[in-house]
């Protein structure tokens, strides 16, 4: 049995999830951020399936679904905030 990859999230009303992600060092390397983005968002019902979900890592959003985690510098036991776009943001001009 392998090593088990795993980050932790710190959620909307300050709940920490712990994500189980992989099991070996090229699956970890090989994990997107949209892999991620789906995990979390089936733990979380109501989330319409990660498409709502914005994860924050070392005070820097990360907005590229196709980009691995490795690639934002992200191991395991990383600590992700979580926050949900909210829709809207209608623009008045005067």
């Amino acid at each position: 049995m392998g090593k088990l990859y795993q980050v932790i999230v710190n959620g909307l009303n300050g709940e920490k999830m712990t994500v189980d992600l992989c099991n070996t060092d090229d699956q970890m390397k090989a994990m997107t951020l949209l892999q991620l983005k789906t995990k979390i968002a089936g733990r979380l019902p109501g989330t319409g399936g990660g498409e709502n979900l914005r994860l924050i890592f070392t005070n820097k959003t990360l907005d590229n679904d196709e980009a691995t985690l490795v690639s934002f510098g992200i191991q395991s036991q990383s600590v992700i905030h979580l926050v949900m776009k909210v829709p809207g943001g209608v623009l008045f001009s005067r």
